[in-house]
């Protein structure tokens, strides 16, 4: 009776698996496609859709010899949190994925972790860079990008010995990326010898910044760290140039938001000198990037930027995810999350720590001209903590 038994809970785990396999594969995201950010999300969606084309196009994952396309379904959240719950809720009940991509703005991906945990799928952000996401010993949640403790850890202190900025004023979108980032930054800035002389917060799409920008060059700053999007800094920016304040300090980038072609077109000259970290930039001297560089232009007729090449990586690690767990079923997958090992366009091996936090390497950078300068490299595995 034992053996019997045995042997049919076996039996029904193969036949859940096979139910979870039943091609195509189905793999939910979840971004936004309207609202402030929606351009961002858009290029995010980019870089998936070209893996998926390119994976679909040589037949789809490799199941034990039997190849499944894979089957995009896809929900905009306008990175607001109540709407990316229902989202990844439907996408995860109703449409049985066996992962979820997104979301974008960190408020959204904290809110959805509890419904991937009660759910048991997967969820893999490849945007949110608040560092809470994966510090909460919630295996179901995985982040395939830097978090900005990561990014400060490899700016503040080159920014301050190199570039010396010794004064820091922040400018920042008054929400859990916005405080966050500032909490984690200056802390990071009084340890490594500089001072915090102002902090000024605005609300989400904000179009008017001149009072807090008055504000903050009142403080005399060597430089001021923007936090929010594109969208909301790109107006900063040029009411900054429009008071003179760009020309008497230094503008930074700290959790890389505003290296990608929306931002340049918007603030043109006004972003010279514009220097953060990031994950990524195009020019980065691999035959990987070079092909990922070739093949995004081929397809969208634009240069891809970093939430480009992290859809897109996070779709190729899904995949081999895929392949290695022989099965599509959400509880397998994430097992396999934690043992891939992906061959990154930077150059090196990318892999999830045991927070599911992917670790990779962090480029500094600066604007020069409309075009990125690398500054120099740090090793993704000093700039991370516990």
């Amino acid at each position: 009776m034992k053996k019997i038994a045995i042997l049919a809970t076996a039996i029904i785990a193969l036949m859940a698996t096979a139910a979870w396999a039943a091609g195509p594969v189905k793999v939910g995201v979840v971004l936004p496609f309207s609202g402030p950010v929606g351009s961002d999300g858009t290029r995010t969606f980019n870089g998936i859709d070209l893996a998926v084309k390119q994976i679909n196009a040589a037949g789809g994952i490799d199941f034990n010899g039997q190849k499944m396309p894979i089957e995009i379904v896809k929900e905009d959240s306008t990175c607001n949190p109540r709407m990316s719950v229902a989202a990844v809720e439907k996408l995860m009940t109703r449409d049985k994925v066996s992962v979820v991509i997104g979301d974008f703005c960190s408020t959204s991906t904290l809110a959805d972790a509890e419904v991937a945990k009660r759910n048991k799928v997967p969820q893999i952000t490849p945007i949110s860079i608040a560092p809470p996401i994966t510090k909460q010993g919630n295996q179901w949640i995985f982040r395939n990008c830097d978090n900005s403790d990561m990014m400060a850890r490899a700016f503040v202190k080159e920014a301050i010995n190199s570039l010396k900025i010794k004064r820091w004023a922040f400018l920042a979108r008054n929400d859990d990326y916005g405080r966050g980032g500032v909490e984690s930054l200056s802390n990071l800035v009084k340890k490594e010898g500089g001072k915090v002389v102002a902090m000024e917060y605005h609300p989400q799409g904000a179009t008017d910044y001149y009072t807090l920008l008055t504000k903050i060059r009142a403080q005399k700053p060597d430089g001021i760290a923007l936090i929010a999007n594109t969208a909301e800094h790109s107006v900063a920016t040029n009411q900054m140039a429009e008071i003179g304040l760009t020309k008497q300090v230094r503008l930074l980038d700290p959790t890389s938001a505003y290296f990608n072609p929306d931002f340049m077109k918007l603030t043109g000259a006004n972003s010279n000198g514009l220097a953060g970290p990031t994950r990524y930039v195009p020019n980065i001297d691999t035959p990987a990037n070079k092909k990922f560089v070739a093949a995004y232009q081929k397809a969208y007729n634009q240069v891809p930027d970093k939430f480009a090449m992290s859809g897109f990586e996070t779709v190729y690690i899904v995949a081999k995810a895929m392949a290695l767990a022989k099965s599509t079923a959400p509880a397998a997958v994430r097992d396999a999350l934690t043992k891939v090992k992906y061959p990154s366009v930077q150059g090196r091996e990318i892999y999830f720590d045991k927070n599911n936090q992917i670790v990779l390497d962090e480029f500094l950078i600066q604007v020069k001209d409309g075009k990125y300068e690398i500054l120099g490299r740090v090793q993704g595995e000093k700039v991370l903590q516990d």
